[in-house]
Order: C-alpha cells, then structure tokens, then sequence
C-alpha cells in the first residue's frame, strides 16, 4: 500500500484506483495493521484535489460498517457528487450525525438522506421539521422510512397547500388514523374516499368523514387554512355539486364569513375581495343582489339573509 507522503507525485487515475482499493480494504479486512495504513490513507483521499478521487473513495466507503467521524464528516459535507451516493448508502453514518446534515448542509445533502433505507423515526422528523420541498417528498416516497404522527403533523403544518404531497403522505401504508381528519380536506375526493377505504372504517366513522364539511368542527378548522387551500376544497365541492345553500347557511349560523364570502366567490366565479368587501357592509339589499344571482330560491334567500342580519357585530 502507497505512503500517505507519496500520493502527491501519483496521477491522478492511480490515486482514484488507490482510493477504491483503500475502500475495499476498510470494508473487508479484519486485520489492525492494514486498517490504520488504510485509515490514513483514507484521510487524505477524502481531501484531495481531484473530484474523481473523492468520488471513487466514497463509493467504496459506503459498505464500510465503521469509520472515524473525520472521515465521515468530510465525505458527507462535501460537493454532491462525492456526498450524495455516501449519505444514501453509508452504514456507518449515526443518527445524531444525519439530523446534524438535515439541520446544517444543503438541500441536496437533505434529499440524499431522505432516500436512505430504513430511515429512522428521529432523522425522519429532522426532515419533515426543517427540509426542503424536495427532501420532504422523497421521504413521502420512502416506504422504509419510520414516519411518526408527529412527522405528519409537521409536514401538514408546513406544506399544507402542496396537493401532491398530501396525496403522496395518504398513500402510504404508515399513515396514521388519527392524521385522517386532518388529511380529509387537503387531498382530492379519490383520495379521500382511498383513505376511509384503507382503514375499513366503520359505516358511521364513513359517514362522519364524508360529511365532514358540513359540520362545525370541520369548518373551524378550515377556516384557519390558507386562502388558496380553502378554495381548493370549496372548489372541489362545488364541482360535485356539494356547494349549496345549506353549506352556505352553516357557515353564516357558525360566523364563518371567511368560508362564506370564499363560497359565493367559488359559486358566482368572482374575485374573492369583491365578495368579501360587499359582505363587510352588512347591506342586507346590496347581498340579497347578489344572492339572486346565485339562483336560490326566494325562500333560501331569506333564509340566509336572517342569518347574516343575526351575525356577530
């Protein structure tokens, strides 16, 4: 095996082949003096100047079961081309280490962990709390990944207007029950019915989420989601035919002017901030106009007139 002292004057091909029997020999070898040589060696291929040195050591290095944290340390935080094959792969990266990648290098430094096999649960929440987009969606694609209700949670609380990848979370075989209601509303109505179907939950548990909307839990808690989300589902609703006059009437009994002014907007094609200014006037006339339009009946016109005239000054 070369001196450390002698790599200098070795071109740059012999030292890549250097590098890959130096990893063979870390993966394979049993024997203490050959495991220092090849540790020293292993030290200063992770800093040479060469990419495809680094490169061909950190290929090799990846069924490597042990290595000293410097070493580790220097492969996994440098370019993506020598780091992202070894922080996929690697066994002898820890835990503690791979949060500490999440939380300090970059987003493809993030995306490569989020593809490594057997994810635990704790590095898994490091990248639902504090990933990029894409890191987040390539542990929604990994069915070995350990993904915590609170994992759910988080990714829910930060990407809650991202369709795909609320759909992408209620595809997977892990998804919690109770992340059900809180999934219900962001995804699209096959995925939806998908998530009551997988767990074969009972006729009134069915019955209960289907008609979810209409209750005023539900409408509280929409309420509080982003604008763009909101119209999403009433959109959704409206386009099988959901979004009626009782729908409408809840919302105004409950005080829900936001869910209100977003539904006639859905139903009248009208920018939501027309609606929502005219509804702010409390002008009984100026909204029994506009609900003509709609094509209410008299009667439910009326009816939903008395409730906004009883609403909360």
């Amino acid at each position: 095996m070369s001196d450390v002292a002698d790599l200098d004057g070795i071109e740059m091909e012999a030292r890549a082949e250097i590098a890959r029997k130096v990893g063979r020999i870390l993966s394979s070898t049993s024997d203490p003096t050959d495991q220092k040589a090849a540790v020293e060696l292993a030290r200063a291929l992770a800093e040479d100047v060469a990419v495809t040195v680094r490169e061909a050591l950190s290929k090799e290095l990846r069924a490597c079961v042990f290595l000293p944290k410097d070493i580790v340390s220097l492969i996994s935080k440098d370019i993506e081309q020598v780091s992202m094959p070894f922080l996929i792969a690697s066994k002898a990266i820890d835990d503690a280490f791979l949060e500490e990648i999440v939380l300090s290098c970059g987003d493809s430094h993030q995306e490569a962990i989020a593809m490594r096999e057997g994810l635990s649960e704790a590095v898994s929440f490091a990248i639902s709390d504090k990933g990029c987009l894409e890191a987040v969606n390539k542990l929604s694609d990994n069915d070995t990944a350990d993904l915590s209700a609170r994992s759910y949670r988080r990714v829910v609380d930060r990407f809650p207007e991202d369709v795909g990848l609320m759909e992408k979370l209620a595809s997977r075989a892990d998804i919690p029950l109770e992340i059900i209601e809180t999934l219900i509303f962001k995804v699209s109505e096959a995925y939806g019915q998908r998530l009551i179907e997988k767990f074969g939950v009972s006729q009134d548990y069915s019955s209960y989420l289907v008609s979810l909307a209409n209750r005023q839990v539900f409408s509280r808690t929409l309420e509080m989601a982003p604008r763009s989300e909101i119209r999403n589902y009433l959109t959704q609703l409206h386009e099988r035919h959901g979004l009626g006059s009782d729908i409408l009437l809840t919302y105004l009994q409950n005080n829900n002017l936001r869910l209100f002014c977003m539904s006639l907007s859905v139903i009248l094609s009208k920018p939501y901030e027309q609606i929502e200014q005219l509804v702010a006037q409390r002008d009984k006339r100026l909204l029994a106009r506009l609900l003509d339009t709609t094509g209410f009946s008299k009667s439910v016109i009326g009816v939903l007139l008395i409730s906004y005239e009883r609403l909360a000054p």
